[in-house]
């Protein structure tokens, strides 16, 4: 029973912070700028399969027009023929796709090294002893979120040194 009493009053001492990962990666500027990366990298090659896709598609109506006045040779030629079409689109569909997911982790890996700087330096510059990420519950004096945001944006701009961010969470 002693033992249950003295833990939280040894906790008292520590300088405990907690942060939001989803939030850092929805609002710092550094999540939205490899958004825009990644959109602009990709937008054109979307676009192109998209009028791809919407090509095959006014051939199929096409074909499906004019199914009924064609020999069944050449109703077996263009079914071969938009099949393959359609065959090939969805595999570039599915390797643009794929393309694109390792893209995402590619910026997500660069994103999460600079947060770990980043908050590495805050930790030390606001002398935390423990900084935990995506707690059930979070009171606003613990919350560290929106200055880790602060300090990734500024990493990011070279504006300002990453432990100056903000205001200091209770211990």
């Amino acid at each position: 029973m002693m033992l249950a009493l003295a833990a939280p009053a040894l906790a008292e001492g520590y300088k405990i912070g907690v942060l939001h990962a989803e939030r850092i990666l929805q609002q710092s500027q550094a999540a939205k700028a490899a958004h825009d990366r990644i959109e602009r990298e990709f937008k054109p090659r979307d676009d192109a399969l998209t009028k791809k896709e919407a090509a095959l598609q006014a051939a199929q109506a096409q074909y499906e027009k004019q199914r009924q006045a064609l020999s069944a040779d050449e109703r077996a030629s263009r079914e071969r023929n938009l099949d393959l079409q359609a065959r090939d689109l969805a595999r570039q569909r599915q390797q643009f796709n794929e393309d694109l997911r390792a893209r995402q982790f590619e910026e997500l890996d660069k994103l999460k090294g600079k947060l770990d700087k980043v908050l590495t330096a805050y930790a030390k510059a606001q002398n935390f002893d423990l900084i935990l990420q995506d707690a059930l519950w979070v009171g606003k004096s613990v919350d560290i979120t929106d200055d880790v945001i602060k300090a990734l944006d500024a990493s990011t701009s070279g504006a300002g040194s990453p432990g100056a961010a903000g205001s200091t969470p209770a211990k």
